[in-house]
């Protein structure tokens, strides 16, 4: 039979140079991950952040938009709406999203502490 490709997800490689399988890597613990992936592939991540940061920044501060995170971009329309960004309805889906965003970084911040010293966090999970 004809194969295009490797036969199982646990076959497709992260690094040919290193071995690495995407299988490994989902197979080891969150924070010995960091180490299995190359640095090519940690600069990899560094220029397309850095080139998605560099956007983010001409969008906000090169273009004049004073809103933090308005890049124009709106194919739902929110704010078209009656007061547009000073809506109360959008002002208070933006307050959301910033909790949702704090909430987010305590929960990384309590996975990790978790991953790097066993039972340092005070709620039982699986």
């Amino acid at each position: 039979s004809l194969s295009l490709g490797p036969n199982s997800s646990s076959d497709w490689l992260l690094s040919s140079t290193s071995g690495v399988t995407f299988g490994d890597v989902s197979h080891a613990n969150a924070l010995d991950t960091i180490a299995m992936v190359p640095s090519a592939g940690w600069l990899q991540v560094l220029f397309a952040a850095g080139l998605f940061e560099l956007t983010a920044y001409k969008r906000q501060w090169m273009d004049g938009n004073e809103i933090p995170g308005d890049y124009g971009y709106d194919p739902l329309g929110f704010t078209k709406r009656e007061g547009g960004w000073n809506s109360k309805e959008l002002t208070d889906l933006r307050m959301k999203e910033i909790k949702n965003g704090r909430l987010a970084m305590i929960t990384m911040a309590g996975w990790l502490s978790e991953e790097s010293i066993p039972g340092s966090f005070p709620v039982w999970h699986p």
